[in-house]
């Protein structure tokens, strides 16, 4: 089947190390070795080569003096100081995939588009109206509740306007959790047409056993037990209290490393937390690594933690989770959302109170003093998630909603014809 993937989102480095460009990537290379001939439309490739996908690539830019216009406008004095210059260039972005897109698709003429759905991304709706195609849009969080308060989210009604037409209006909507679900339902999104489909690993990528014993000698870890951590470092994330915890269990034992594999805005400050607690030579920064990597660094944890703050509207399928799980490491995480759900305490997981830092150091200490229950831990969660939450799996049900919506369009045509023709 012929599958066209738009990234409506202008600030997407497909070949970046973020979560998003990864979920992109693994997604649609899933398509690829499923036998699919995939393209993906994006604006923005980025400089890692290492991270080209499987589907062929088309990136649209501004071209002569439409290239022109569009910096000069986002130059503009009025611009820059009310903060216009990122809604104004999403706007812009998804009107050339539009303008641009149609060429595109004339050409590779897809059975059905796939589109991630990004603030201003109303490219796919108008695309799949004009081909007469099915779109599927895929829900990662509530952008506009999400982005709410951001400085330079400025055209905030323009936003809410185009989110609820464009779930509204897409065919098939693939929720990545159930509160996603029932937040596009509260948007006016049809249930039938909602699918949950969590976040995955590549069975490809995690589902080989490998030895963390590379990355334990190059970062200095031998002989000692390592806590780790691996994500961006974003505000949800309670890695503050990751490092309030370890404070704790290195002064129980001081052969304990945490190991924090990523980066992000909040880098600089879990640093100097470190390096106030004293800790800045036992807490290791590895910065962000390519996503091939990640199963090394994973592997060399001893206890892995997916540590969050205590968020009422828990909207996250966090992929770090999948990944430690499908790595056979002993994961201690938030008990809270879509977490829940995944892990059975104790059996394919630690669950542990989101914030609490005192419950967090149980947790660990359990695991790290019961090498017998953590190995069980890990390998009942590594079978769970390859069995059940890969990306070879997702994107099959992808498909197969794909399948029926196409079907359901062959059906209708001959009454629809028949309507008019009479």
């Amino acid at each position: 089947m012929r599958i066209g993937y738009l990234c409506s989102d202008v600030d997407v480095q497909l070949l970046g190390h973020e979560g998003c460009s990864v979920h992109i990537r693994e997604f649609t290379n899933a398509l690829v070795e499923a036998g699919h001939d995939v393209f993906l439309i994006c604006n923005w490739l980025g400089d890692f080569k290492e991270n080209l996908p499987g589907a062929r690539v088309y990136q649209l830019e501004p071209k002569g003096s439409n290239r022109v216009i569009w910096e000069r406008l986002l130059e503009e004095t009025v611009v820059q100081n009310h903060f216009l210059d990122r809604d104004i260039g999403s706007v812009l972005w998804n009107t050339l995939l539009q303008i641009e897109g149609p060429a595109i698709l004339e050409r590779e003429r897809p059975a059905f588009l796939y589109e991630r759905y990004a603030l201003f991304g109303n490219a796919g709706t108008e695309l799949s109206r004009r081909f007469g195609i099915p779109l599927i849009l895929e829900l990662n969080a509530p952008l506009c509740d999400q982005q709410n308060g951001y400085h330079k989210f400025t055209m905030t009604g323009l936003a809410r306007a185009m989110e609820q037409h464009v779930i509204r209006e897409a065919e098939g909507v693939v929720a990545l959790t159930s509160w996603l679900a029932d937040w596009a339902v509260g948007l006016g999104a049809d249930r039938d047409r909602i699918h949950i489909l969590p976040d995955a690993v590549s069975h490809k990528l995690f589902g080989h056993e490998v030895s963390g014993e590379t990355v334990r000698s190059r970062l200095g870890l031998d002989g000692l037990e390592v806590i780790g951590f691996v994500g961006g470092f974003h505000r949800w994330h309670d890695i503050a209290g990751l490092i309030d915890a370890f404070k704790k269990l290195f002064e129980a034992s001081p052969k304990r490393r945490l190991l924090l594999v990523g980066d992000g805005e909040g880098r600089n400050a879990l640093k100097k937390k470190a390096r106030n607690l004293g800790l800045s030579d036992v807490v290791l920064f590895t910065g962000k690594v390519p996503h091939h990597e990640v199963p090394l660094h994973v592997a060399a944890m001893d206890v892995a933690v997916v540590p969050y703050k205590p968020i009422d509207d828990f909207f996250f399928s966090p992929m770090k989770l999948f990944e430690c799980m499908a790595m056979g490491r002993p994961t201690v995480a938030a008990d809270q959302g879509q977490i829940s759900e995944l892990i059975r305490h104790t059996e394919t997981g630690w669950l542990y109170p989101p914030g609490d830092s005192g419950k967090l150091v149980e947790g660990i200490a359990a695991l790290l003093g019961n090498r017998e229950l953590a190995s069980r831990i890990g390998t009942t969660a590594r079978e769970y998630v390859l069995n059940h939450h890969t990306w070879e799996k997702v994107t099959g049900e992808v498909v197969n909603i794909a399948t029926a919506l196409i079907d359901r369009r062959e059906t209708l045509l001959p009454v629809l014809d028949n309507g008019v023709s009479g």
